[in-house]
């Protein structure tokens, strides 16, 4: 019997090995125009796929990475990320091309690190782990309470992370678990808790005993509209039970009748006004922050590029432009270049700057073990250790030589094709 299924699984199931080269999205670059340029008929490709499918080429992000696999100016497949979970993926097949949007092969590392400061801290951890965005992170995190100006040659950084991985690539944030620092034979160690707060204790690096207020600036996201009835919902990720394919929703659908005005969610300045294929007449608003507001299938614009906007202010009027099977409007949510669910926005107010006015009390100790929750004791002397330890920490691939990615394309019983990557 197991040999039967086996025997299935390998007839439906194939796997094709490319060779991709890591590359940025250009600045001003359509997904249009970037199959122009290998000499793709584009009108010819945009008229064969689905006509859904197209508003997701416009959700390509400039200086955001892509694969490529490419030779002479000939183009054989490319994976695009698109938003946290997805990507799109082209192929070359035959004479023509092959198109679908699949899941991204996310892979999480979780390490720990120790440097003894050689030249700095950036410098010493990127030089450890070729990661250097682990350095400005764990700054975040203890900026408040520790000058890492001050390390000198021979102090100790020791951090607890996880990073997610596509590709051998370090994708999103990381996240930062824990920080030991030891300066001087003095102290200081922070942890996130369960409510995604970091602790600080500390036993002498800083003696803090002013307060510090943080000022928070806040803006406030209003509805589009004055009646909201969603008819589609936001998702990274969802495998359509008819169409056999994976297909993401970057943003919620709300019906309302031709005209009906759309206002802006938030105060802002627009940076966008005009057509993009697939979402009709668009108008983008930056909010600050890194996030920013976009509104399709208008069938008119009320405002102009560089213009300032305030909530509730009237900025266009619903309409079925684009790709669009009546009238709605679709509104994205982006958050540092990537789409967010705007139902955790709408009607809520998001903080989106802070500054710092005093200095924070931070909890002095003189004994760690007795203050430290058990759990985070067994990480506070981890970390402790973990320079007294020949350990080799993880270490990120520059990738500056091609990469061999798989790609697996398998049948169901109605022939329906489906596609992923590892």
């Amino acid at each position: 019997m197991k040999r039967t299924i086996l025997l299935i699984i390998l007839l439906t199931a194939t796997i094709f090995a490319e060779q991709f080269k890591l590359k940025y999205w250009p600045k001003n670059l359509n997904f249009f125009d970037y199959l122009t340029k290998f000499h793709i008929d584009s009108t010819k490709f945009y008229s064969k796929i689905d006509p859904n499918d197209i508003k997701f080429l416009s959700e390509i992000m400039a200086g955001e990475p892509y694969f490529e696999d490419s030779k002479n100016g000939k183009l054989k497949a490319v994976l695009i990320p698109l938003g946290e979970k997805m990507q799109i993926y082209l192929k070359k097949d035959g004479n023509d091309y092959k198109f679908d949007i699949i899941p991204l092969n996310i892979k999480t590392i979780h390490d720990k690190v120790a440097i003894k400061i050689e030249s700095n801290c950036y410098n010493d951890l990127k030089k450890a782990t070729n990661n250097g965005s682990l350095a400005t992170y764990i700054k975040r995190v203890a900026k408040d309470t520790f000058d890492f100006k001050t390390l000198q040659k021979g102090d100790i950084v020791a951090i607890d992370y996880e990073q997610n991985s596509i590709y051998g690539l370090a994708w999103g944030e990381p996240k930062i678990n824990a920080v030991y620092i030891q300066s001087r034979n003095k102290e200081l160690f922070t942890y996130l808790d369960k409510n995604n707060s970091y602790k600080v204790f500390t036993n002498g690096i800083q003696t803090i005993k002013t307060k510090k207020i943080i000022k928070t600036h806040y803006i406030r996201f209003y509805n589009p509209l004055d009646k909201m009835k969603i008819t589609s919902t936001f998702t990274y990720k969802r495998w359509h039970p008819i169409l056999h394919r994976y297909r993401p929703h970057l943003g919620i659908d709300l019906r309302g009748k031709v005209g009906t005005p759309i206002k802006a969610v938030a105060d802002g300045k627009v940076i966008f006004a005009g057509w993009i294929r697939g979402y009709g007449r668009v108008t983008k608003i930056s909010h600050g922050g890194g996030l920013v507001s976009l509104y399709a299938h208008q069938s008119r614009i009320f405002v102009k590029k560089e213009q300032s906007v305030k909530a509730g202010q009237k900025i266009g009027a619903i309409g079925s432009t684009g790709i669009s099977t009546g009238p709605h409007l679709h509104l994205g949510i982006y958050k540092n270049h990537k789409a967010v669910n705007p139902l955790r926005y709408l009607g809520k107010q998001v903080a989106i700057e802070s500054s710092i006015t005093y200095k924070k009390i931070v909890k002095n100790v003189n004994n760690f073990e007795k203050e430290l929750p058990n759990d985070k004791k067994l990480v506070y002397n981890s970390l402790k250790n973990l320079s007294n330890k020949d350990i080799t920490p993880y270490r990120w691939e520059n990738i500056t030589k091609p990469i061999e990615i798989n790609i697996k394309e398998s049948e169901n019983n109605d022939n329906k094709s489906k596609i992923s990557s590892n």
